[in-house]
């Protein structure tokens, strides 16, 4: 469920673009080390919440030059995000800007990726937590995340947005329309 995008989950085909959102995930993933959603069930009301606008947050400080791709990957419009090509474009970009860090066109790339090494480090919450004492990263994942493929059938979700910046709600205001979602239902239409 955290790696399928929002259109897929509505009952739509998969296609390039919805990979492309996979993919966005994935980075997350490994940008963080942290598995996306982890600690909260796996279940319509995450579907729901999907299709809203949410997406993976982490304390840990990722760079923004890779937070934007990753967003530009999480569009809820699949026209938005970017191609496999223009993707691979914009990583390959950011690798030649590390590569070149002495080059001054390329000092605010490195910059972004030094700022955030040093965040993580000193954040307590952000990464000492999360560090065992055998130095590997530990967490906690909800009883009802679930990692492995199923068959996901959820109906009358509604049209994929992106969250606003401001959005504020709590997961216990969102749940008020959620008993109107009708998940053992079969829609035809989709």
């Amino acid at each position: 469920l955290p790696y399928v995008a929002p259109e897929v989950l509505r009952g739509k085909e998969y296609t390039q673009e919805s990979d492309i959102y996979g993919f966005g995930i994935i980075a997350y993933e490994v940008c963080t080390g942290l598995p996306p959603y982890h600690d909260i069930a796996h279940d319509e009301f995450l579907a729901l919440k999907i299709c809203q606008g949410l997406r993976p947050k982490s304390t840990y400080k990722i760079p923004q030059v890779f937070l934007d791709i990753i967003n530009q990957c999480w569009d809820a419009d699949p026209l938005k995000r970017p191609k496999a090509d223009e993707l691979h474009e914009s990583i390959w970009n950011v690798h030649l800007s590390i590569r070149n860090k002495h080059d001054e066109e390329n000092f605010a790339i490195n910059e972004q990726i030094r700022e955030a090494n040093e965040i993580n480090e000193k954040s307590s919450t952000a990464v000492q937590t999360l560090l065992s004492s055998t130095g590997a990263l530990s967490y906690t994942t909800h009883p009802q995340a679930v990692y492995t493929s199923r068959l996901l059938d959820f109906n009358n979700l509604p049209e994929p947005k992106n969250a606003d910046n401001d959005e504020t709600e709590s997961l216990e205001s969102l749940r008020i329309g959620f008993t109107k979602l009708d998940v053992n239902s079969k829609d035809e239409s989709n």
